[in-house]
């Protein structure tokens, strides 16, 4: 007979896979949350599954959708991607992935995979290729600026457009 013995500790076989569920302060379902900044709402945030996390003061979006307003409630336009992140501490609303960004008044739309929000400014901005189309119009490059409802797009790098046909 043999025995073995060994000082260290002992691992498991398995590799630690956690997840951000598993170290996220709560966990919702359908959550949404109205954007405010110095009492003036902006529009709504909302997620098909929230995570937040650090004393709930940051919150990752899946499934994210955010709808922007004017002060008295009227649509200007909406975003949604497949994930996003928001701060309480004043940063900016952050979506990532396939973003897409479309006006409510006219059909203009901007695709890209990173853009932020910054509710201070009311400001949707990107460093990231992206893609705007209004109509038969088109305009590309490497990060933009623009309002919530695209009404004023403004191209920082690498410009490229067209009229159409």
């Amino acid at each position: 007979m043999f025995a073995w013995a060994c000082n260290s500790p002992q691992r498991s076989a398995v590799p630690n896979t956690g997840t951000a569920r598993d170290s996220a302060d709560q966990v919702m379902y359908g959550a949404r949350s109205v954007l405010a900044f110095n009492g003036l709402r902006r529009g709504e945030i909302s997620g098909d599954t929230v995570m937040s996390f650090d004393a709930a003061t940051r919150f990752e979006f899946h499934g994210f959708r955010a709808i922007f307003t004017t002060t008295l409630g009227r649509p200007l336009g909406s975003l949604s991607a497949p994930t996003g992140t928001f701060r309480i501490a004043g940063a900016p609303v952050m979506a990532h992935g396939k973003v897409a960004i479309m006006s409510d008044t006219s059909g203009r739309r901007i695709d890209g995979v990173a853009v932020q929000y910054d509710i201070a400014t009311n400001r949707i901005s990107s460093d990231s290729p992206f893609v705007a189309t209004s109509g038969k119009r088109t305009l590309s490059g490497v990060g933009f600026t623009a309002d919530p409802g695209l009404f004023n797009v403004k191209c920082l790098q690498r410009c490229t457009g067209s009229l159409g046909p």
